[in-house]
């Protein structure tokens, strides 16, 4: 067995469905428990790939994507330091459900199946955490199908300028990706994102300059993410 360090304990403790445990139950999956090193675009796992365990990111972000027989990438989400990554393959015992990649170097605690398996037996309320869990990522995943199915590219783009922005907390951010990386977040690709931007910074609303963008007219920007006052725009 691994050895035990207060650092992995943390880690397990924080994780809401891990947390009820028993300090010693949390010892005893955290002597299970492997460190892994991630570099930028590594993967961790494939989609497909028989699941063996789960990843806990304890630092980096890894972003989840499936990709079609073309090459074409979708990201359904990235996640950063505290993040489960596996639990449905966890319960099914199928395989992974998308590609984990590291959105950048990135430092994941890996934690055999049968560990979690275990203690969900012992604990019933850790199953139930897990499912919470999955539960939000089902909202999560409708929310993009509505994106992908109901907006255009235009309103996407609107979408995902309006959501960086809230997240760097002001109106004059660095794009957290490259436009490749937004391509896939906004399932289209390179070219079109490009030129989406392009006419958005034409009428006046944002000004984009390399990666970095400012909104000028939040409240215009709002209402193409909200669909409205949109004309046919390319997916």
């Amino acid at each position: 067995m691994t050895k035990v360090t207060p650092e992995r304990e943390a880690i397990l403790a924080a994780i809401p469905y891990l947390r009820p445990l028993p300090a010693r139950e949390l010892r005893r999956i955290a002597a299970r428990a492997t460190v892994r090193d991630v570099r930028r675009d590594e993967r961790v796992f494939e989609e497909g790939a028989p699941a063996e365990g789960l990843f806990v990111v304890m630092a980096g972000r890894i972003r989840l994507v499936r990709s079609s027989r073309g090459g074409r990438e979708q990201i359904l989400h990235t996640e950063g330091p505290g993040a489960t990554l596996g639990e449905v393959p966890l319960l099914d015992g199928g395989g992974y459900v998308a590609t984990a990649v590291g959105a950048e170097p990135s430092r994941l605690l890996y934690l055999p199946r049968a560990a979690i398996v275990d203690a969900c037996r012992r604990h019933p309320g850790v199953a139930l955490g897990i499912i919470r869990v999955l539960a939000r990522r089902v909202r999560t995943f409708a929310g993009l199908v509505e994106q992908l199915a109901l907006k255009d590219l235009t309103a996407r783009t609107a979408g995902l300028l309006l959501t960086e922005s809230r997240a760097a907390g002001r109106r004059t951010f660095d794009l957290s990706g490259t436009r490749d990386e937004m391509a896939a977040r906004l399932g289209t690709v390179r070219e079109l994102v490009s030129r989406s931007l392009g006419r958005l910074r034409t009428a006046g609303i944002v000004r984009v300059t390399r990666r970095r963008v400012t909104i000028l007219d939040a409240e215009r920007l709002a209402a193409l993410a909200e669909g409205l006052a949109v004309r046919g725009e390319s997916h």
